[in-house]
This record gives structure tokens, C-alpha cells and sequence, in this order.
């Protein structure tokens, strides 16, 4: 039996290639100065294998928590509903906080102003907060919730991830636990009810 093999790298390593070349030129001259035909130039691989991977150059920041993103979802839809649906969210947002490692979010975040990173971070993190407040929402739609209360609940414990993602970031992710942050945030949304 004869197998072939594909052409060129993995597709994990195209992708890990452009991360790195990506967050280094990003240190060194800049985001807003940095253009994807650099990176892709840095990384050794072309700009249709960036586009690929990446819809915007901003995307190069977040793989690893948009890969916990939809991993939060396929958990959501597969809860066994043990506990209360807030519960439910609580728990399974604790497990995203504990496979997240430091990555090139917590650079970004850390890092913000020696990038030059600004609105287009902010409006990345934004885009984020919605993908998470829809993972939730969906989630607490099923469990009875009305759309208008899973909706302003999911946003609240979005925002709760998305602030402790950034003070995890700035307090140094070797420093303190995502999950440890994660729970002041959950903590301080709670506080509020």
C-alpha cells in the first residue's frame, strides 16, 4: 500500500510560525507597522497560508483562547445540568481559565502599549467578549432562561473572563493563576446581585 504524505509544514506549524514571527515584529517595530506580507515574510510562509489561518492580523493574538472559546461551547451543550445554569457557566469558565496558558493574549495585554496594540486590541478583546456572551447565553436560553436574561448574564460573565484574562496579563501570568483572578472577577459580578 502506498501512502502520500502532504507538502510543506504541518498545519499547526504554519500557524505557530506566524504567531511567533507575528508577536515579534510586534515588539520590535509595532503593530500598526507591521504588515501580514512581514509576517508571512518573517514566518517563511506565504500570505494565502496566513489567510488561511487568520482573518485579520489582530487574530494572530488570540488562537489559543478562541480554540478555549469553542471548546467553553462544546462543553455548554454537552452539561449534564447538575447543577443551577449559573453554576453550570461558573464551573465550565473555570476550566477555560485553567487550560489557558500564557500566551500571546497575556503578550498582547501585557505588552499593550510596546506593541502600540490600542483600539485594535480593545475592539479584538470586544469581539471576543461576544463570542464567549453567546456561548453562555445559548446555554442559559436552553436551560429556561428568557433571551433578554441569558443575554445580559452571559455579557456579565464574559466581561468577568475578558477582565480577569487582562489583570491575569498585567500581574504577570507567572506570577498569580488565571483561575485564582477569574474567581475575584466571578466574585465582584456576584457581589453586584
Amino acid at each position: 500500500m502506498t501512502t502520500t504524505r502532504g507538502v510543506g509544514r504541518p498545519r499547526v506549524a504554519s500557524r505557530a510560525l506566524l504567531e511567533e514571527a507575528a508577536c515579534e515584529l510586534f515588539l520590535e517595530q509595532g503593530y500598526a507597522a507591521t504588515s501580514v506580507a512581514e509576517v508571512t515574510m518573517r514566518a517563511g510562509v506565504s500570505r494565502s497560508t496566513f489567510f488561511n489561518y487568520f482573518d485579520t492580523k489582530s487574530d494572530l493574538l488570540w488562537t489559543a483562547f478562541d480554540e478555549q472559546v469553542l471548546a467553553l461551547a462544546a462543553r455548554l451543550r454537552d452539561c449534564s445540568q447538575t447543577d443551577s445554569p449559573r453554576a453550570d457557566v461558573e464551573r465550565e469558565l473555570r476550566v477555560f481559565a485553567a487550560d489557558l496558558g500564557p500566551d500571546n493574549v497575556a503578550l498582547a495585554f501585557a505588552q499593550e502599549s510596546v506593541m502600540g496594540l490600542g483600539e485594535d486590541l480593545r475592539l479584538a478583546a470586544v469581539r471576543r467578549l461576544a463570542d464567549v456572551r453567546d456561548a453562555v447565553a445559548t446555554h442559559l436560553r436552553g436551560r429556561g432562561a428568557t433571551a433578554l436574561a441569558a443575554e445580559a448574564l452571559g455579557a456579565a460573565l464574559a466581561g468577568a473572563l475578558l477582565a480577569a484574562v487582562r489583570a491575569w496579563s498585567l500581574r504577570g501570568p507567572g506570577r498569580v493563576a488565571l483561575p485564582e483572578v477569574l474567581q475575584e472577577a466571578l466574585d465582584g459580578v456576584r457581589a453586584l446581585d
